[in-house]
């Protein structure tokens, strides 16, 4: 029986594309999802992070292919992914990891910046889900679709923990997020049809060296007192991007030490 288990959690024999790959978070499921068997195709804008990154999976025992390009291109998100097809042969894993957040004040906000967010955000992921999705229909195992939402796609960003932070939350981050979750649904009703399933995680705060101030008002608004450590969003990755989650289909699973339950 434990042996089922297991094998229901492997990616053996199959290839897994990341957006967003050497961000924290990105590198973290690249690695989570090559330990459990899966070739991983790299992408990401920044070229030198991309390829270096790379090299570091490979080095690791990790088979990965470098695809550096801008997910909201869309000559670019087109002829990478007919890469991963051409040199890798299928795609049974998409992770739309890549986001972009912004800083300033929201009465600063330019409306050039507002627009680049949900480009990147909401419109990356649209791209890169409807390219892949043209790969996975065609594959009798149809494949599985991961987008990275957010807390603050929930909820709203409390303003009261930034005292001494510089990177403090925007309503344009938040909405964009909240558009991934609802795209999520779509999708996943949508692409059934051809064993395509789609889910979404919402992380919570995950510790990156945040001011100790920020930190520690973030730990006492969270009901298990800490911010998140970026390899606990990797065991619900693995989760939805195996068959271990095969009846799991639309769901937007909130990583968040329990913030969104009180």
């Amino acid at each position: 029986m434990s042996a089922d288990i297991l094998e229901r959690f492997s990616l053996n024999d199959q290839v897994a594309l990341v957006t967003g790959a050497a961000g924290q978070l990105g590198r973290q499921f690249c690695r989570t999802l090559g330990q459990a068997g899966a070739t991983i195709a790299v992408v990401d804008q920044n070229e030198d992070a991309c390829h270096s990154f790379t090299k570091e999976l490979e080095t690791d025992g990790i088979p990965a292919l470098s695809l550096p390009f801008d997910i909201t291109n869309t000559q670019a998100t087109h002829s990478g992914f007919d890469q991963v097809k051409d040199k890798l042969g299928r795609l049974d894993v998409l992770i739309n990891c890549a986001g972009l957040q912004i800083f300033a004040p929201f009465e600063e906000r330019t409306f050039e910046d507002f627009m680049r967010v949900l480009e990147v955000n909401a419109g990356g992921t649209f791209l890169c889900t409807q390219t892949a999705t043209k790969i996975m229909k065609h594959q009798k195992t149809g494949g599985r679709i991961i987008n990275i939402g957010s807390l603050y796609g929930v909820v709203s960003g409390d303003p009261r923990i930034y005292t001494d932070c510089s990177r403090n939350t925007s309503e344009v981050y938040g909405g964009s997020k909240a558009a991934v979750i609802q795209m999520t649904r779509y999708w996943a009703v949508h692409l059934a049809q051809y064993n395509i399933r789609v889910n979404a995680i919402s992380p919570g705060g995950v510790f990156n060296h945040q001011g100790e101030d920020f930190v520690s008002n973030y730990s006492y608004r969270t009901p298990m007192g800490r911010m998140a450590k970026e390899d606990e969003l990797s065991c619900a990755l693995l989760f939805l991007a195996t068959e271990a989650s095969s009846y799991v289909n639309g769901h937007n699973l909130v990583v968040d030490g329990g913030w969104t339950a009180w």
